[in-house]
């Protein structure tokens, strides 16, 4: 039953003096006021008042002035923060004063590159050739979109031969990305074009010919739940129009190859095999479905598939090399267990076992000319064992305790490059000779000039509720606690089965000058120690991911690290469920909350683009069972009325194709409105911006000056105070 009336609601509550760095100067403009109109909801007898559920239709003629307001109020804030703009600039100095390298493919006799030059707002693409030079292919710095949005390179591959390389770009952070192709010998752009080509990149044949190309459905409308439902693959051969390119696979295409609706399709050639692998990928869900065929019937369009496993084999991972597919399969060992099968006559019965489980997970794996490499998890750091051609499986020395972020290689070449980064190690490029059995720095990565002696890393164990031992590791500069707590941005995220892995990212320095800390968290719902790590952590064992969260900040506290009152703790995206729910059960904990594009409002996501495809990994708010799971990691519902919590920052983007916009609006207008909230909610609102994945650098320097500004404000941090 739903009834719904119309009344006005306040948040001048919000403007109170007495309070840390909150004077009287910030009450100067205020938040917008929202328009509140009630839907009362039963489902499953579970009865729900959703004040602000107008907020979910983006059409809705107050929604942009509301999100424009909160935008300009949360700028009026934070800009007024002593030391923010000084943050900033550090923050540019460090992000831009070096160049980074992210992604690497050798094709050819050519080496490619994602650069981002010193300086530069965004990657863009580069070649370097035999003779060692390198040369600009497409720079998105120097193009703009429609009103002077900036644009972002999201995918790219370069064929087998080096002389093409396909690419996906899309306008301000929207992730809607539009495919073209470039030939590599003049730059020339060539005039296909990809349309919703948001699932790249280009899978090439192996002969250079022509690529596979996932593309959302031609009939699909933007911003409903069957968005990215029924996409179609297609193959496409150089030189032919794109009206002409094959069909290869979609829902409902052929009774052999059973998609579902929410499954894309994915055709994965592999550079040495007569075969093709068809992916089925349930949206979040890492279990997928594979279909095989040999590639020369999938490109004359008769396709010979044949079905190895379904999702409920709980396949997680694969390659193939040759007539060889390798398969990680947890479904009887929950870490992973490594299978291969002949394609020449494909059976999952008759996969036989060539790396068996061990005390660490296995990630993914990947095939090389010299064998199989393996990526396995060790409780945070990553690490690669090798299974030659002869059988033998070796441990690879790692060259320091790693996150891998990065693994590039061809069946047809040996050895591999590696993206590394540690706590206090820069993300750098390393080649891995199996011959020499050693790592080298490429040199591709250049190393900041920045003395990362004077910081440390270390690591914790905290004891969760139900007596489980978390992890998380505290960055700082060496004794930035030895006068006593010290002002903490903290972090978790617990999704997805990803692991909390080393990573360093260069921008938090300048909040460690100022005295600050991070902590990361390794709660339950994250990867770090495999599926059984993951499972603790989703659907109805959910409250472990912020009971995990709580636990770790309760630990650092104990230990003198830090304290109530400095502490703010950050959740993003799929973290938000971490972040949110951690404050709405310990509001006495915090000082602050940053929920930056995060799930706060989940028992909703059935009318969000996004929805359907995270239905594996949080629930179908359609099903009983997985609503009432939905409604207690709904930030939004758990929302007192008689509660004061901490300072909010609620960050979002209006592109967002991941997370509705409405979803942080909706929670900033409930929390402003409360009758006992006296500590300051702001909203920070970007309109050229989305989830994050296509942020230029200056507006992500921007975000992060932003977060740690308001870190040490809510700390009070004395040069962070704003003026009586």
């Amino acid at each position: 039953m739903t009834t719904r009336r119309k009344l006005l609601a306040g948040a001048g509550a919000m403007a109170g003096a007495g309070l840390v760095g909150f004077q009287p100067a910030f009450a100067a403009i205020r938040p917008p006021v929202a328009r509140v109109e009630p839907v009362v909801m039963s489902r499953f007898g579970i009865a729900t008042t959703d004040p602000y559920r107008w907020m979910e239709n983006p059409k809705d003629p107050e929604w942009v002035p509301y999100a424009k307001g909160q935008g300009a109020y949360a700028r009026h804030v934070l800009d007024a923060i002593p030391g923010r703009a000084a943050l900033e600039k550090r923050v540019a100095s460090l992000s831009g004063g070096t160049e980074a390298v992210r992604d690497i493919q050798r094709a050819g006799d050519h080496l490619f590159l994602t650069v981002r030059p010193v300086g530069a707002s965004s990657v863009r693409l580069e070649v370097q050739g035999p003779d060692g030079q390198r040369r600009v292919l497409f720079d998105p710095n120097t193009l703009k979109g429609e009103d002077g949005v900036h644009i972002s390179l999201d995918w790219w591959r370069a064929s087998p031969d080096g002389r093409h390389v396909a690419y996906g770009s899309s306008p301000a952070g929207s992730e809607e990305s539009v495919g073209r192709i470039l030939r590599v010998a003049d730059g020339v752009t060539l005039t296909a074009v990809f349309e919703r080509a948001l699932f790249g990149p280009a899978l090439w044949l192996p002969d250079s010919s022509g690529f596979f190309l996932n593309r959302l459905s031609d009939k699909t409308v933007p911003g409903t739940p069957e968005y990215f439902m029924k996409s179609v693959c297609w193959l496409h051969k150089l030189g032919q129009d794109t009206k002409d390119d094959l069909k290869i696979a979609t829902y409902g295409l052929n009774k052999i190859t059973d998609l579902t609706e929410v499954e894309v399709p994915i055709v994965l050639p592999s550079d040495d095999s007569k075969f093709a692998l068809l992916l089925g990928v349930d949206g979040v869900r890492r279990e997928v479905s594979i279909w095989s065929a040999t590639l020369d019937g999938i490109v004359q369009g008769n396709p010979d598939w044949t079905k190895i496993c379904a999702q409920d084999d709980k396949i997680t991972g694969y390659a193939h090399s040759g007539s060889t597919l390798y398969l990680i399969s947890e479904k009887e060992s929950p870490l992973g267990r490594v299978l291969a099968l002949n394609l020449a006559a494909p059976s999952l019965a008759s996969a036989t076992e060539v790396v068996p489980a061990s005390q660490n997970p296995i990630e993914s794996i990947g095939a090389a000319s010299d064998g199989l490499y393996i990526q396995i998890m060790d409780g945070g750091p990553q690490r690669l064992r090798r299974l030659g051609k002869d059988g033998t499986l070796t441990d690879v020395t790692m060259p320091f305790d790693a996150g891998i972020y990065g693994l590039f290689g061809s069946a047809t070449r040996p050895g591999l490059d590696v993206l590394l980064g540690g706590w206090l190690q820069p993300n750098s490029i390393w080649n891995y000779n199996p011959e020499a059995n050693r790592f080298s720095n490429t040199g591709l990565s250049p190393k900041p000039d920045v003395d990362l002696s004077l910081f440390e890393s270390q690591r914790f164990l905290a004891k969760a509720k139900d007596g489980t031992q978390i992890p998380y590791v505290v960055i700082s500069a060496k004794n930035a606690t030895k006068r006593g707590p010290a002002p903490c941005l903290a972090d978790a995220y617990g999704a997805y089965q990803i692991s909390n892995t080393p990573f360093l990212n260069l921008r938090t320095l300048a909040m460690m000058e100022q005295g600050g800390i991070f902590m990361f968290a390794s709660v339950r719902g994250g990867g770090d120690f495999g599926r059984p790590w993951y499972e603790a952590g989703k659907k109805a064992t959910k409250s472990n991911t912020w009971n995990d969260y709580i636990a770790c900040c309760e630990d650092m506290i104990a230990r003198g690290l830090t304290s109530p009152s400095k502490l703010t703790i950050r959740g993003t995206s799929a973290g938000g469920v971490a972040v949110g729910r951690a404050m709405t059960t310990r509001p006495d904990l915090f000082a602050g909350v940053i929920c930056d594009v995060g799930c706060v409002n989940l028992s909703r996501s059935e009318v969000e683009q996004n929805g359907p495809g995270n239905f594996p990994e949080f629930g179908d708010p359609s099903v009983a069972e997985d609503y009432r799971n939905l409604i207690a990691m709904d930030t939004y519902f758990n929302v007192k009325d008689d509660v004061a919590y901490p300072a909010v920052m609620v960050i979002t983007g209006i592109t967002d194709p991941r997370v509705g916009p409405h979803q942080g609006g909706k929670l900033a207008a409930r929390l402003q409105a409360l009758p006992k909230q006296k500590k300051p909610i702001i909203m920070r609102v970007t309109f050229d911006e989305g989830h994050g994945m296509g942020s230029t650098r200056e507006q992500i320097d921007s975000k992060s000056a932003d977060e740690y500004a308001f870190t040490l404000w809510r700390a009070g941090a004395a040069r962070f105070q704003p003026r009586t």
